[in-house]
C-alpha cells in the first residue's frame, strides 16, 4: 500500500471527534478502495499504542496489542505508526497554519495562561505560535524555550513542534528548548512522547526527570535521567540562574541571554572554572562581584559590557588590561 494512503489514514485517525460533514467525507474515502479500511484500523491501533504510552491509565484497551516496554522506552512504529508520526509533524509545521503569535524580548519571562487551562511559561528571546481548536492543541516553537503545564484533555493531545523534533502529551509538565545546536525536551511531570520530525516513526517515551536531546541530522536523540539538573536548568522560571558545578563560561553565557549589558571574560583560561550558587537573572553585578572575589579579578563596567580581567593584568599606569 502506498505511503500516501497510510498518511491519509493517519490524518483521519487524528481527526476526532468527527462532525456530520467529516463523517460523510470519511465514508466516501473508505468506499473508494477496500484497502482504506485496513489502513485506517492500523492507524487507529498505532495511535492507541502512542496514547497508551503517554497516558496508560486512560488509553482505551486494544485487544491482542500491548505497548512495548523496552528499558529505554524507545521503539520504531513501522507502517501506520510512522505515518502517525509524520502526520503529527505535518499538522503543526509552524509555517503552515495561523495561530496566536507570542514572543518575548531579551530579559523577558512571560507566564501565558492558555484557553484550555494549560499554562506556558516562556523564556527570554523566544517565539512561538499557539493554536487551540476543537480537535487539537498545537504549539509551534520557532526559537527559545518554554515550559508547559498541560491541562488534561484526553480528546485533544497537546503537541509541540520544535522544527527537528516533536513532543506529544495529554496532561503533564515539560519544557522544550530550541537553539541552532538542536532541541531538548525535559519532563518534570507525567509522560511525554518525542520523536525527530524527519524520521518516520522513531519515538521515545520520556518520564518525569528524563530528557531527550535532538541534534540536526541524527536519527535518534540522546536521552538520560537527570531530575536535579533539569530543575536547575528551569530556575529561570523564578528569575534565577542555578549553578551546581557548571563552568564559568556556561554561567556567563546564561547571564548574557537575559541582559543587554554583556559580561566579557578577557582571560579564557578561567572559562572552565566550576561554580556553585543561585543568582538573580537581572542582577549580573552581584554575580560579577562574586567572581571578582573568588577568582581575584577586576571588573571594568561600561553601558554595553562588564569586562572581567585578572588583577595581575595591569599596564604601567595601574589600569586593568586584557
Amino acid at each position: 500500500m502506498s505511503d500516501s494512503v497510510e498518511a491519509t489514514a493517519a490524518a483521519w485517525a487524528l481527526r476526532h471527534p468527527l462532525d456530520r460533514h467529516d463523517r460523510a467525507e470519511l465514508d466516501a474515502w473508505l468506499a473508494c478502495d477496500p484497502r482504506h479500511a485496513g489502513a485506517l484500523l492500523r492507524a487507529q491501533a498505532a495511535l492507541t499504542l502512542i496514547d497508551r504510552a503517554v497516558a496508560p491509565d486512560e488509553a482505551p484497551s486494544l485487544p491482542l496489542m500491548a505497548a512495548p516496554r523496552q528499558a529505554n522506552r524507545r521503539w520504531v512504529l513501522a507502517g501506520a505508526g510512522g505515518a502517525i508520526a509524520a502526520a503529527l509533524a505535518g499538522m503543526i509545521g509552524w509555517q503552515r497554519w495561523i495561530g496566536e503569535e507570542v514572543t518575548t524580548t531579551r530579559g523577558e519571562i512571560r507566564r501565558l495562561p492558555l484557553a484550555d487551562g494549560s499554562v506556558a511559561t516562556i523564556d527570554t528571546d523566544s517565539a512561538m505560535r499557539v493554536l487551540l481548536d476543537s480537535q487539537s492543541r498545537r504549539i509551534a516553537l520557532q526559537q527559545g524555550q518554554a515550559w508547559f503545564q498541560v491541562a488534561k484533555d484526553r480528546q485533544r493531545p497537546f503537541v509541540v513542534d520544535a522544527g527537528i523534533a516533536q513532543a506529544r502529551a495529554v496532561g503533564t509538565a515539560f519544557s522544550v528548548r530550541r537553539t541552532e545546536a538542536g532541541v531538548q525536551v525535559a519532563v518534570t511531570e507525567g509522560t511525554v512522547a518525542v520523536w525527530p520530525s524527519d524520521a518516520r516513526g522513531a519515538m521515545t517515551i520520556l518520564e518525569a526527570g528524563h530528557f531527550a536531546t535532538f541534534a540536526p541530522g541524527q536519527p535518534t536523540p540522546v536521552t538520560g535521567a537527570a531530575p536535579a539538573a533539569i530543575q536547575r536548568s528551569l530556575a529561570w522560571r523564578d528569575g534565577e540562574i542555578a549553578l551546581e558545578n557548571e563552568t564559568l563560561g556556561y554561567a556567563i553565557g546564561e547571564f548574557n541571554r537575559y541582559n543587554r549589558r554583556q559580561i566579557v571574560l578577557a582571560d579564557d583560561s578561567l572559562k572552565d572554572e566550576r561554580l556553585v550558587g543561585l543568582f538573580q537573572i537581572d542582577n549580573p553585578d552581584e554575580f560579577v562581584a562574586m567572581l571578582a572575589t573568588s577568582f581575584d579579578m577586576v571588573a571594568t563596567t561600561t553601558p554595553q559590557e562588564i569586562r572581567l580581567t585578572k588583577k595581575n593584568h595591569r599596564d604601567g599606569d595601574g589600569n586593568a588590561t586584557s
